[in-house]
């Protein structure tokens, strides 16, 4: 009996259950800004052994609806090794930073730079619209390997309020919430980390901190040393304008419920950065009505050729591994 409350607790921290959190204010939609760098592009995948639609979906950075719905595919969406699944990756990278990382929220997504050049994407978990992750500028603080979770007090109080016992601890092991891989910032309470639920991953389920999928977060984690710039932003809609002069529009969830008029927003940025004349507008309003996180050209116009969408992870080399700082002073406060 008693296990069966864990694992109902377990879901009810996760967020599926949605608990009454301390006050929080929705982060603010981040300024406008008309970025220049698209990536990805669309491609075929053959589905290996033993992956499903959720996983096969994270892994490309999209949702796993959008994966379905650009197939056909029905319920139960069952996939089968060696089908052939068409995806479009296509994306605006957010580069406000050359060097560190940066997450966007409604995105579900965390964005590597390194040496001015942008790496890859992974796709994350965030705070839910009840506990939501803060926007801001920080930085890495440690890092360590299968840390352990020092239980907040809130969480502590709602393991009593559903019948459990009150852990102040749980040790590095299958149980433990964060995994096998720790990184905490300086924003107050909110770490990177590993999960023991990666079902989660493409969700805003948590307690405002960030969970990536356990592979992925594997391969991150040796690139990045403690200090590194961290970026949380907050952008529905993104803009940009390549060097070959194309439009692009991305369209996303508006997950916190921000107060947002998405044609509005797209008018106002076409306005601020004199794109209005350029701009097909007839296409705009499907994109923002689909908010399916796909980057789509939408200049006045006959397409050019495609941009360079080429993206820096699939050219270089394994990651070379570092030295890993330990967790510097108490142990994190997180989730």
């Amino acid at each position: 009996m008693r296990r069966l409350l864990w694992l109902i607790f377990l879901l009810f921290w996760a967020g599926v259950v949605t608990a009454a959190p301390p006050l929080a204010v929705p982060p603010a939609l981040a300024p406008p800004v008309l970025y220049q760098q698209v990536a990805g592009g669309e491609e075929e995948v053959e589905v290996p052994p033993k992956t499903t639609l959720n996983r096969l979906a994270l892994e490309k950075g999209l949702q796993w609806q959008v994966v379905a719905r650009h197939n056909d595919m029905k319920k139960p969406y069952k996939l089968k090794p060696g089908m052939v699944i068409k995806v479009n990756t296509t994306h605006i990278v957010p580069t406000e930073l050359g060097q560190g990382l940066v997450i966007n929220l409604p995105e579900l997504m965390l964005y590597h730079f390194q040496g001015g050049a942008y790496q890859r994407r992974y796709s994350l978990a965030v705070g839910r619209r009840s506990w939501p992750t803060p926007t801001g500028n920080y930085r890495l603080l440690n890092k360590t390997i299968n840390p352990t979770w020092t239980v907040p007090p809130s969480i502590q109080e709602e393991m009593a309020n559903a019948g459990l016992e009150v852990l102040e601890k749980v040790p590095p092991g299958p149980k433990n919430p964060l995994g096998a891989y720790w990184m905490g910032t300086s924003a107050p309470g909110v770490g990177i980390h590993a999960t023991n639920r990666p079902w989660s991953v493409g969700s805003s389920v948590s307690h405002g901190c960030i969970r990536m999928l356990p592979e992925e977060i594997a391969q991150l984690f040796p690139q990045l040393e403690v200090g590194v710039p961290v970026k949380i932003i907050y952008r529905p809609v993104k803009l940009a304008l390549t060097p070959e002069g194309r439009i692009y529009l991305e369209a996303l969830p508006n997950i916190y419920r921000q107060k947002l008029d998405y044609q509005a927003y797209v008018e106002e940025l076409a306005r601020l950065f004199q794109l209005e004349g350029l701009i097909d507008w007839e296409k705009v309003p499907k994109i923002l009505k689909a908010r399916e996180g796909i980057a789509q050209d939408i200049t006045k116009g006959p397409a050019s050729l495609k941009p360079d969408t080429t993206e820096a992870a699939s050219v270089r080399p394994k990651p070379k591994e570092i030295g890993l700082s330990p967790l510097q002073g108490s142990e994190p406060k997180l989730e």
